[in-house]
């Protein structure tokens, strides 16, 4: 298994690990229990999550923001092939869903078909041009394939439309280490990191940014304060094999929940 990711922030942390994902569909008045497994996702309680969205669905079919909730809180405990299942019911139930061809685009992600996953956030992006986490996603699958400068475009074009979102510029930066420019990632990485908003991901992207750089003893100090000495260690024994190979494509794992608005780190702590 590959143990990087790019996403991203993402959402999905920790690119977010057991950390719900930014999309929270605005509430329907008349489904009550929708509130609730909204907020139970929010707070990372994803299991009441899922069966409080489920129960929306048993209420009424056609309700968009449970398929939705559903769709990502599957992704979050790696329910991969449900979790893709229902992104597809979204599509064939509500064909004008951004957020739907988005998810599946996160399950594709996840599924290491980044060709796929370029299709999806495509429709994301016909349905809805304004769409941060499409372009978003789409960065991340230009960057599994090694496409980095076009992936830039995406994060800075997603970074225009929300300028809050931390996790874009956190990928934006780790996709210029990737691409060679090691030393602006980690100057915008260090700046990120002091925000209050900095979450697990982008010290780990900060992580990778040093190693790739050459800066090992760096990279595993940043990388515990996240991960198990194991996980370090793995992690900086793949990062020093990608400097030596220049392999920079396709460093995000297959079995790999990613939340919407940033990924999970290399590897994930219990």
């Amino acid at each position: 298994m590959r143990p990087w990711t790019l996403y991203l922030s993402f959402a999905c942390l920790v690119f977010l690990s057991g950390c719900a994902s930014d999309i929270i569909s605005p509430p329907h008045t008349e489904h009550p229990k929708l509130i609730t497994a909204q907020m139970a996702r929010s707070r990372g309680d994803v299991p009441e999550a899922i069966h409080d969205f489920r129960e929306v669905i048993k209420e009424d079919v056609l309700c968009e923001p449970a398929y939705i909730g559903l769709g990502f809180s599957l992704l979050d405990v790696n329910a991969i092939p449900e979790s893709k299942l229902t992104f597809e019911k979204a599509i064939t139930l509500f064909p004008k869903s951004s957020d739907a061809y988005v998810g599946l685009g996160m399950v594709h992600l996840v599924m290491d078909q980044p060709e796929n996953a370029l299709e999806a956030f495509e429709k994301a992006l016909c349905k809805n041009p304004h769409s941060a986490r499409a372009l978003n996603g789409y960065g991340i699958a230009l960057d599994m394939l090694g496409d980095h400068e076009l992936a830039q475009a995406n994060y800075r074009a997603a970074m225009d439309l929300d300028p809050l979102a931390i996790s874009y510029e956190s990928n934006l930066a780790l996709s210029m280490a990737l691409a060679g420019h090691e030393a602006e990632a980690i100057r915008i990485l260090e700046r990120l990191v002091c925000s209050p908003n900095a979450t697990p991901r982008v010290r780990q992207n900060l992580a990778l940014a040093y190693g790739l750089a050459g800066d090992t003893n760096m990279a595993k100090k940043i990388g515990r304060m996240d991960l198990s000495d194991d996980m370090v260690a793995n992690n900086v024994a793949y990062m020093e094999a990608i400097r030596e190979t220049k392999n920079y494509a396709g460093i995000i794992p297959k079995n790999h929940t990613v939340p919407l608005d940033e990924t999970r780190p290399w590897q994930e702590s219990d």
